[in-house]
Order: C-alpha cells, then sequence, then structure tokens
C-alpha cells in the first residue's frame, strides 16, 4: 500500500502563477485514497492517532490523503497561504528517531504534511518549524514509511526534505524536481552526465565524407535522455521537461501544461511488473496539480483522463473528502 514511487517538480506561470506537481505511482490501485479539503481550525495530530491536545489548525489546506491507518497520511497539498508539498517514496536511504528529541514535538512521516501546511504560511515559517520536530516512525502494516519531501510556494523556491542517517537535510534553491532515491544531492550530480542534452535537433555532419543527417524529419531535441522507469531516469527526464517545456499562460493553461509535461515519466500498466509470476505491475495511478495563489488541487487518475478539482474550503467545521471516480468520464459531443 505505502511503496508508491513518483515524480514531481514546481513551475510557475508566464503571469506568475506557481505550481507544484507529481505523478503517483504505485502497485495496486487507489481505493483507499481521497481528496479531502480541510478548513482552518480544525485539529491536526502530529501521528497516527487523533489526541485531546492536537494543536488547531492555522490554515486550511486541500490534497490527497491515504485513509484506513488512523490519522489521513497527507501524500500532497497546498494550503490557503500558498505552500504546496509533496511526499515521494524514499526507500533505502530514509532514516528516522526512535523519539523526539529534548522540546519537540514526534511528527509522523506521513503526518508531516498535514503538520506543516495546517500552521505554516511559507517556506521561511515551515523551516523554522521543523527545528521544533522530530520525525518518528510508527510502523504501518508492520512496514516504515520511507519518505522525503518536495515544498514550494508563491515565491517559486523549491524546497527538498529528506530524513537522512546524520539527520533531517534541508535543501534550499533546489532544482524544483524530486523523484525516488538516492539523495537529492546525487540526482543532482547525475545531471552533469546529461549537460549536453538539448531540445534542438543536431546539425548535419560529414563522416567519412558523406553528410549525414539525423532520422526524424529533425525532431531530434532530447537525444540522449535515460530511457527506463528508475528514480534516476525519471529524475533526468523531468527536469528536462521543466526546462523546456512551454510555459502556460495562467493558471489553466499552466495546468493542462503541466499535466502533458508528465507524459514522459508516465508509467503505463504493464511495463513496469513487480513479479515475473503475478500480473502486478507498479503504474502511474494519479497525476496531480496544485497552485499556490488559487489553492485549488487539480487531479486525473489513470482511469479518468478529464482533470478534476477541488477549491479550498472558506469556512467549516469538518473535513470534506471527494472520491476519485471509478470510471472514464467522456465529454460526448453530439
Amino acid at each position: 500500500m505505502m511503496n508508491f514511487g513518483c515524480s514531481s517538480f514546481s513551475w510557475e506561470t508566464a503571469d506568475g502563477r506557481h505550481l507544484l506537481g507529481r505523478t503517483y505511482d504505485q502497485f495496486g490501485d487507489l481505493k483507499a485514497n481521497r481528496v479531502l479539503a480541510v478548513p482552518a481550525g480544525i485539529p491536526c495530530s502530529p501521528g497516527l492517532r487523533a489526541g485531546r491536545e492536537d494543536p488547531r489548525g492555522r490554515y486550511g489546506y486541500t490534497g490527497m490523503a491515504v485513509l484506513g491507518f488512523g490519522e489521513p497520511i497527507l501524500v500532497d497539498g497546498v494550503n490557503a497561504a500558498g505552500l504546496m508539498g509533496a511526499l515521494l517514496h524514499y526507500p533505502e536511504y530514509a532514516a528516522y528517531e526512535e523519539a523526539a528529541g529534548p522540546g519537540k514535538t514526534a511528527v509522523h512521516p506521513g503526518r508531516l504534511l498535514a503538520w506543516l501546511l495546517s500552521r505554516c504560511g511559507s517556506l521561511e515559517e515551515a523551516v523554522e518549524a521543523l527545528d521544533g520536530l522530530t520525525l518518528v516512525d510508527e510502523l504501518i502494516q508492520g512496514k516504515p514509511l520511507p519518505a522525503h519531501y518536495i515544498l514550494s510556494g508563491r515565491t517559486g523556491e523549491a524546497l527538498i526534505l529528506e530524513p537522512d542517517q546524520g539527520g533531517l537535510s534541508v535543501y534550499r534553491r533546489t532544482a524544483g524536481v524530486l523523484t525516488n532515491s538516492p539523495d537529492y544531492p546525487w540526482h543532482e550530480t547525475n545531471l552533469r552526465n546529461y549537460a549536453g542534452v538539448t531540445n534542438l535537433p543536431k546539425a548535419p555532419r560529414t563522416i567519412a565524407g558523406r553528410e549525414v543527417r539525423e532520422f526524424g524529419e529533425r525532431l531530434g531535441g532530447g537525444f540522449g535522455l535515460p530511457g527506463g522507469y528508475s528514480s534516476p531516469a525519471r529524475f533526468v527526464r523531468t527536469a528536462f521537461m521543466k526546462e523546456f517545456s512551454v510555459r502556460g499562460r495562467d493558471e489553466l493553461d499552466g495546468v493542462s501544461r503541466m499535466f502533458r509535461a508528465f507524459a514522459p515519466v508516465d508509467i503505463p500498466e504493464g511495463l513496469a511488473k513487480a513479479d515475473p509470476d503475478y500480473d502486478v505491475y507498479e503504474q502511474t495511478l494519479c497525476t496531480s496539480v496544485m497552485c499556490a495563489e488559487s489553492g485549488v488541487y487539480y487531479f486525473a487518475p489513470a482511469w479518468n483522463r478529464r482533470v478534476s478539482a477541488v477549491r479550498p474550503l472558506a469556512e467549516g467545521n469538518e473535513i470534506r473528502y471527494f472520491g476519485l471516480g471509478d470510471r472514464q468520464d467522456v465529454d460526448y459531443r453530439n
């Protein structure tokens, strides 16, 4: 259930809207997932079990969560102040403390985004809040939740959080791209192997006295990008898409283009088999994009490519849950 991959990047539209998007790659299905809208003032637990002394949130937020394991495990979301975040799988690298340090709050990795989005109005406030907490894991179905995070907001900066053996690493002014293991510095260094990749066709060359032209009607951009669906390959392709994809004019155009930009890392069912003896596949089950300025959460599950959206709640005293739908919604024109 909790072993999901994913690719994510931050973006900005021509008119200054800030977006954060991600794919949600996983074995199985999303039966336990819901999009939720949480109004301000709702108590927010740092752990999987609610407590009587849980503080009330300063900000409302929208996002996607996994239900059924106590408090909702928020995997991505955006709050009313424009802080956005996403949780991605970080296997073999994530390391947590056994208990909170003196004067610090113990926060479950699956509750970190909810904790930050309900309390922080900016990246600076989020960084400050991190000083007052310790990530302490609690097993889910007998397994830990190895995770790292990307945060962004209305300034456009993207911040990466990684719980490693040496503690919680906070990377500022990053490339705004995140996939899975290894750690973020490794991925950024690995980009140097693709410094020559451009979106331009290759010019004709003379080889052995012959003029040689590439195939493809001069659609040769991207030559040298890695294939496959490993985390390093997806990181490079996502970075390439962020760099060269045409930005949207405004929020809706940007959201539409961002969904398209994830196509090179979208995993179709059947291409990533979990076990040779069983028909179980890792696939991209959902793609989501959120906007810092409007607070709207956009999503499209694999079985329904029409984009749906949930707006932030202006007021209220309870959490609202929205299903992902169960079939393709077709806009018939006749």
